[in-house]
């Protein structure tokens, strides 16, 4: 019989996820405020600066999240959610996540 695991996600996951979705939030609001003022302005300018920044902190979480093994669906979909692009898993981080989906399919079997 195969092992129940819980399908509340860590809170390295949540923790994650919230922390992206609040950088696209403000990375989208800073877009929308460098059109609005113009973006060879100088307030323009320093919102495409906050943005650049903001962009890094997003690919940092999503480095981060990659070289954690989800240990559950939860997780697992979250991981899916932050590393993927319009629903597809974008390239760099496919064997990522066939990695744990392959060792939660093993885990099932046992």
């Amino acid at each position: 019989m195969s092992k129940t695991r819980p399908q509340t996600p860590r809170k390295i996951f949540t923790t994650a996820l919230a922390d992206w979705q609040r950088a696209w939030t403000t990375h989208a609001d800073h877009d929308r405020r460098a059109a609005s003022a113009g973006f060879a302005t100088a307030t323009g300018q320093a919102h495409l600066t906050a943005m650049s920044a903001i962009s890094t902190r997003i690919m940092t979480i999503e480095s981060h999240i990659a070289l954690i093994p989800a240990n559950n669906r939860a997780e697992l979909q979250i991981k899916i959610t932050i590393l993927s692009l319009d629903g597809q898993i974008r390239p760099e981080f496919q064997s990522s996540i066939l990695e744990d989906a392959m060792r939660m399919i093993r885990g099932a079997e046992v």
